[in-house]
């Protein structure tokens, strides 16, 4: 008799193949149970990424106006912005670091959501207080992998003031000691105001995503330091201001060949977008010759 070890014999002229039953069954069981849950597995994967779409966020800033008292390298860097996102009007997170954000983030198909992403503190009124912003609503598409781009902006308004003679050989000073304006939105529960001493000086205003009208008023003071306070003299002012604007208060005296004078504020706005003049009419008699 030639043997095959356990397998297999060979006696009589026949071959006989010897199985252990047992092991047989637990195999077969054993595959038919790995069959079954890579089967199931397939299908709740696929039911998984039936029911979702992927999203990535795409984070960028643009400043738009320059400024001389703030780092604008820290408002550049955009891992220092906080992100939030949410699912119609519920949270799915707030005020996540965008260094800390999942770079592909998971999310139901066909449902609208809004990511904002912002910089700064959103105060009514402040010195160096630049707040920037941006958001974007966007829906994926069943199995979609959607790049999101929100570039971030500055979201209030600013404001400085520049005092001027009334040609190119006098100053400001040769007339008047000072010129306090004072400044008031809606958003701000006292007003703001800014003299000679805070030329250099940059306010950011709260605007709001519309827009607020801001409300100004002007103070003379003359060269022996009194407050100059005269009928006709028309000293307040609405404008509208707008987010991302700058708005440089340009204050002169101006003198006329009529009788009375005009002392002159000059509304400007940066990258040339708008340019509004705004005038306060002042009597002749206060606006003091030169010496």
């Amino acid at each position: 008799m030639w043997g095959f070890g356990n397998w297999c014999y060979f006696a009589h002229g026949k071959i006989y193949i010897q199985m252990k039953v047992e092991n047989y069954l637990k195999i077969s069981f054993l595959s038919m149970l790995f069959t079954c849950l890579g089967s199931c597995s397939n299908e709740k994967e696929q039911e998984s990424f039936s029911d979702k779409g992927s999203v990535m966020i795409d984070l960028s800033s643009s400043l738009s106006y320059k400024s001389r008292s703030i780092d604008e390298s820290v408002y550049k860097d955009v891992n220092n912005y906080k992100v939030s996102l949410y699912k119609g009007e519920e949270a799915v997170y707030t005020d996540k670091l965008y260094s800390e954000v999942e770079v592909e983030q998971q999310v139901d198909f066909g449902v609208p959501y809004t990511v904002t992403a912002y910089y700064g503190e959103d105060v009514a009124a402040g010195y160096d207080k630049l707040y920037v912003k941006g958001s974007q609503t966007f829906s994926v598409a069943q199995g979609d992998r959607k790049t999101v781009s929100i570039t971030c902006k500055p979201a209030n308004a600013k404001m400085a003031v520049v005092y001027e003679g009334n040609s190119d050989v006098d100053t400001f000073e040769d007339y008047f000691q000072d010129c306090k304006v004072s400044i008031q939105t809606s958003y701000m529960t006292d007003a703001w105001t800014m003299s000679k001493a805070d030329v250099g000086k940059e306010l950011y205003l709260k605007t709001g995503d519309e827009g607020t009208t801001c409300s100004l008023t002007f103070s003379l003071i003359d060269k022996e330091g009194n407050p100059v306070t005269v009928d006709g003299f028309v000293n307040t002012k609405d404008i509208d201001l707008k987010p991302c604007y700058f708005y440089t208060l340009t204050i002169k005296p101006k003198s006329t060949d009529v009788p009375g004078g005009k002392y002159g504020l000059t509304v400007s706005v940066d990258d040339g977008v708008t340019e509004e003049n705004v005038t306060v009419t002042v009597p002749g008699e206060y606006i003091p010759a030169t010496e």
